[in-house]
């Protein structure tokens, strides 16, 4: 308390106020004290006037008489004798001035201190209100101060927490909505492989011919397994953005870790004649093997269904991370789409079979990573996709 501002200011005050008071008040004893002494001395005047008058020889005596000590008691038991000792009788002008005063003092004294009680109900009502608006969705009025003091201090840890709030809230209603858009896409993408199901399998039901029938049979497992490749890639995905991945790093060479990625995609490359050209270094890198092979796997595929016959994977080294190459010689990536070939569920032109979230789960890995991933295309040369991976205490 002795620290709050509020209060110190309200102690000045008082403390000032108090001090003036003193002052005042030594001004006004003062002042009656010297209205006090005249009194006396028109009292004595009175005496001494009225006994020179009528005995002017005597007037030394007289003021000898006065001024001895020793006369005091006669002089009270002559005053009693006549009843003139009565001080109620004696005519005198009352000065409360003295009392008024203090009343006065005390009247301001509760002044100031209502005053500043009164404001700081203000300001705790006014923080009350805030608070119901805020519990209202109204984050329109805004409290912070700049001064300080306790009941300050207060006010900005709350708008403190009001902005947090908002923040909070915001990002909640923008997650929201971005779950609604991914389950919509989800359901797109689920329901184009099971609609092509439902018309295989009613062909399926009248058709006698076998090889048709086993033609047929491939194409819905084909199906199949594109559905179950994308449930498992939409759970990955979901790990990767609700941050419970947790990295298990390890000192690998690069050729080990490009030679995982590849092995997956190897028949499919034979099938379609593709050369793969590998020039890789012999450097290590510090990364979680499963996840960023899986990053690197996705970009392969994607240069695997772009490119015309070769795809060329290169390496090269440096003090501050390893750079990882995978080119294809492809049509390459019109203008329009690069912008948007990171996003989630986004297909170009180019590729209406993709379902676009390979690329999307390669740069979230990467950036998981603290690397970062970049693109650079050429119209009927192709594309190559950058990935660094920076060092880590390797």
């Amino acid at each position: 308390m002795i620290k709050n501002k509020e209060v110190k200011k309200l102690v000045f005050v008082e403390m000032l106020f108090l001090i003036v008071t003193i002052m005042l008040s030594l001004v006004v004893t003062n002042t009656i004290n010297n209205n006090y002494k005249k009194e006396i001395i028109n009292n004595n005047s009175y005496i001494v006037g009225g006994l020179v008058a009528k005995y002017p020889q005597l007037e030394s005596d007289i003021i000898s008489s006065i001024i001895l000590k020793e006369n005091y008691e006669l002089g009270y038991n002559i005053l009693d004798k006549y009843q003139l000792n009565n001080v109620d009788d004696i005519n005198y002008n009352n000065d409360y001035s003295i009392l008024i005063f203090v009343i006065i003092i005390y009247l301001i004294l509760l002044t100031i201190n209502f005053i500043f009680i009164f404001n700081i109900y203000r300001k705790i009502k006014r923080i009350d209100q805030y608070m119901n608006n805020i519990l209202n969705d109204d984050y329109s009025i805004n409290i912070k101060e700049y001064c300080e003091g306790d009941i300050s201090n207060l006010k900005n840890d709350v708008y403190k927490m009001t902005v947090k709030l908002k923040e909070q809230s915001e990002l909640l209603m923008k997650d929201k909505k971005y779950l609604e858009e991914t389950l919509e896409d989800i359901s797109h993408q689920i329901k184009t492989p099971l609609t092509s199901m439902y018309m295989i399998n009613d062909i399926l039901t009248n058709e006698k011919d076998e090889k048709v029938r086993k033609e047929f049979l491939i194409k819905n497992k084909n199906q199949i397994e594109r559905i179950e490749w994308l449930v498992i890639s939409l759970l990955k995905m979901s790990r990767l953005d609700s941050g419970t991945v947790k990295l298990k790093k390890e000192k690998i060479k690069v050729k080990d870790l490009v030679d995982k990625a590849i092995e997956p995609i190897k028949v499919s490359l034979d099938l379609k004649s593709i050369d793969l050209e590998l020039d890789l270094s012999n450097d290590y890198v510090l990364v979680d093997i499963n996840w960023t092979s899986e990053a690197l796997l996705n970009i392969i595929k994607n240069a695997y269904e772009h490119t015309k016959d070769k795809i060329t994977i290169t390496s090269k080294n440096n003090p501050l991370y390893t750079e990882i190459k995978i080119t294809d010689n492809g049509n390459g990536i019109a203008k329009k789409d690069l912008k948007h070939i990171f996003e989630r569920f986004y297909k170009g032109n180019n590729n209406k079979d993709s379902i676009g979230i390979g690329l999307n789960m390669s740069k979230k890995i990467i950036n998981l990573e603290h690397g970062i991933i970049e693109v650079e295309t050429k119209e009927n040369v192709g594309s190559t996709f950058i990935i660094k991976l920076y060092k880590n205490n390797l």
